[in-house]
């Protein structure tokens, strides 16, 4: 562990329900994206609704890797906020116990 890290489980918990609300936000704000692109592919002709599709299809690739980044993001953080609090529930029982033995 770092020398004079402090870490407060319960400001870990806010930051981890913040960072899932802006995800969420996010999310709302791709699939309102989506949802403009889909919107805009009739009015437009020839080549440029060609060029509209493919512009679609790369957006739709990038948005992919993305959601995926961001859950494994979010998933970490939050086994790293779980596997902490329950490391320091082990240490404060292991420090009862040993001091309910006398050392």
């Amino acid at each position: 562990m770092a020398d004079g890290l402090i870490v407060e489980p319960a400001v870990l918990q806010v930051g981890t329900d913040q960072m899932s609300a802006a995800l969420q936000q996010a999310a709302i704000g791709f699939i309102r994206h989506d949802d403009e692109l889909a919107e805009a592919a009739p009015g437009w002709i020839g080549a440029s609704q060609q060029a509209l599709g493919e512009l679609a299809a790369r957006w739709e690739l990038q948005h992919s890797h993305h959601k995926i980044t961001v859950a494994e993001i979010s998933n970490n953080v939050i086994e790293v906020a779980q596997r902490y609090v329950q490391n320091e529930a082990a240490s404060a029982q292991a420090l009862t116990l040993a001091g309910e033995s006398g050392f």
